[in-house]
């Protein structure tokens, strides 16, 4: 029963962070998407936030690249850039990032409800070594929240209205 709360209380608190990432792509005003404001356009900020999350929710590199998601958008993850942690360079259209944010969003849910309290607290054979599946998961929902927060503080000087607050990803 614990062990399921746990896995249930991970997936509720990342697909929450997701939302909230979300509800910032859905608000952006078309003219916002791709201008940068001191800082990396708008849908490079919602690419890196996705790809951490789908990066983090696989076991190895090779793992990611391998998925019919982006073997299908091929031109989208061109030559992995976010893997060597380069300077951004694409912009992304809006249509991707919601088709890629709904893959995400399904990912989370079959990865981590799939997982035992035993995989969870094991260390991770290649990304991130130092760190247990638990804590890349919560490592994961802590970026993925940042760069929503980020964005939403974004919208909130040029719309006026603050982000509203998901406090899950679904209730029990």
């Amino acid at each position: 029963m614990r062990e399921n709360m746990l896995v249930h209380g991970l997936t509720s608190q990342l697909l929450a962070a997701l939302y909230m990432l979300k509800d910032c792509i859905d608000r952006c005003p078309e003219k916002e998407w791709n201008e940068s404001h001191n800082d990396y356009p708008f849908s490079q900020v919602v690419f890196h936030a996705l790809f951490d999350c789908d990066y983090h929710l696989c076991d190895t590199p090779e793992e990611l690249k391998e998925q019919v998601f982006h073997k299908k958008n091929k031109q989208s993850f061109a030559d992995y850039g976010e893997l060597e942690e380069q300077i951004p360079l694409h912009l992304y259209e809006r249509d991707f990032i919601n088709q890629y944010y709904e893959y995400c969003r399904a990912k989370v849910t079959s990865v981590i409800e799939a997982k035992t309290y035993e995989e969870l607290i094991i260390p991770n054979s290649d990304v991130r070594k130092n760190m247990t599946k638990l804590e890349r998961y919560i490592n994961t929902i802590r970026h993925t929240q940042h760069h929503a927060a980020q964005l939403g503080l974004r919208l909130q000087f040029i719309t006026g209205k603050e982000m509203e607050w998901t406090s899950r990803g679904y209730s029990i």
